[in-house]
């Protein structure tokens, strides 16, 4: 079998289509892409502007939160997980 390398193994951790993290990243991330592709085709003016702005951001924020607590759930090595558990994960 062959290695994998450093940085690609990196990568993998993150791409579990079956973690609810990931699920919860790509929601915020396509919603925060949705709603700077509205700002941009509606121009809103006055406050609308900055509560859409806002939101996009929060939305940005939070699928990047997401993606730091996936990436940190799955740096658990073989010796901190459960081989009762069909994910092998830790409790």
């Amino acid at each position: 079998m062959h290695a994998i390398p450093n940085g690609l193994t990196r990568l993998t951790r993150l791409w579990q289509p079956r973690h609810p993290l990931f699920r919860l990243m790509l929601v915020f991330n396509v919603l925060s892409s949705g709603m700077a592709w509205a700002l941009h085709l509606a121009r809103p003016e006055g406050a609308l502007l900055w509560i859409l702005t806002l939101l996009a951001l929060g939305n940005a924020g939070a699928g990047m939160v997401l993606l730091w607590r996936l990436w940190q759930d799955t740096a658990t090595g073989p010796e901190e997980t459960e081989p009762d558990r069909p994910d092998g994960r830790a409790p």
